[in-house]
């Protein structure tokens, strides 16, 4: 798969393009993307996926805070890399661009700029300015002489995937379901900073971790059972997300910290990523460090015990 930083930098043949955000990159939007590259091997051409980056909701406005993002742009690129797409374009997401109407969009970028042959959309898919309803879509396409098809939803377990419904799961703290529906474990990645070094006192040393997309979902306050990739190698952990109360009197401040199982090294300012596969139980503030500890070998267990089923040696 060839990236291309904007649209100027693609210079391939007339392709057959999808568009939208991708965010969660899920078995629907996988479903739609096989469907891609069978339609551009059947017309003879090359499949292209044009994505928009940052997220349109940060640069509109329409309460950033509370946008959550299940991919960052790495991640949604890697993703991507393994689906038999030919290329992606990420459109720089601007103000100006969001000024657009649907008509003007497609004319300009999509017909003049791409030189687009043939466009997928998913069934309910709108973009532009003023959105773009299904007949108009219709006589877009017939004016500016590029072929259009629709791709219906998927189900998995009887639900529709969706990044909506994916990010409710996760901020339940319903890791399987969201993992469901995702078709991955939802994964966080960040450096490892310094912290208080409580855990090494009490024997269960952490890795703090620093996330490196601000906007990126983090799951609820908790424990959780989880996979550690670092440097190419897998391990188990044992992640809290909150405030860490029985040590931190700062609130509105929140960490997240693994202690990695059977694992001993130095790994300060390494960059890892952790896998989520099940929240164990709630955080909870103890009378003391005793008994912080108590619950930590007690979470110990149960976490090496979720651990086994996932395959992973503990």
């Amino acid at each position: 798969m060839q990236i291309h930083p904007s649209i100027e930098t693609y210079s391939g043949p007339p392709p057959v393009l999808t568009m939208g955000t991708f965010d969660g990159v899920h078995p629907g939007h996988h479903a739609l993307l096989r469907e891609l590259v069978r339609l551009a091997k059947a017309l003879n051409t090359v499949s292209v996926v044009l994505t928009f980056w940052p997220h349109p909701r940060l640069v509109l406005g329409h309460d950033p805070e509370k946008l959550r993002l299940l991919n960052t742009l790495e991640e949604k690129t890697r993703i991507l890399s393994e689906t038999g797409i030919d290329h992606l374009v990420v459109l720089p997401f601007t103000t100006e661009l969001a000024q657009l109407s649907a008509s003007e969009f497609t004319t300009h970028i999509l017909a003049e700029q791409l030189r687009t042959r043939h466009l997928l959309v998913g069934f309910n898919h709108r973009f532009g300015k003023d959105g773009v309803r299904s007949e108009e879509l219709d006589a877009l396409a017939t004016r500016l002489g590029f072929g259009l098809s629709r791709y219906q939803p998927v189900e998995v377990d009887g639900q529709r995937p969706s990044s909506t419904r994916i990010r409710q799961l996760l901020l339940a703290g319903r890791v399987p379901e969201a993992n469901a529906l995702l078709g991955y474990a939802y994964s966080i990645t960040g450096r490892v900073v310094g912290g208080q070094q409580l855990g090494r006192r009490i024997s269960f040393p952490t890795a703090n971790l620093q996330v490196n997309e601000r906007a990126k979902l983090l799951p609820p306050d908790g424990v959780y059972a989880c996979r550690v990739r670092i440097t190419g190698k897998t391990f188990g952990g044992m992640v809290n997300i909150g405030v860490k109360p029985t040590v931190n009197t700062q609130m509105d401040h929140r960490s997240v910290e693994v202690h990695i199982l059977d694992f001993g090294e130095d790994i300060y300012s390494e960059e890892i990523s952790l896998e989520f596969l099940h929240k164990t139980r709630e955080e909870m503030k103890f009378e003391g460090l005793e008994a912080l500890k108590a619950q930590l070998r007690k979470d110990e267990t149960e976490i090496r015990k979720l651990l086994q089923r996932h395959g992973l040696p503990t």
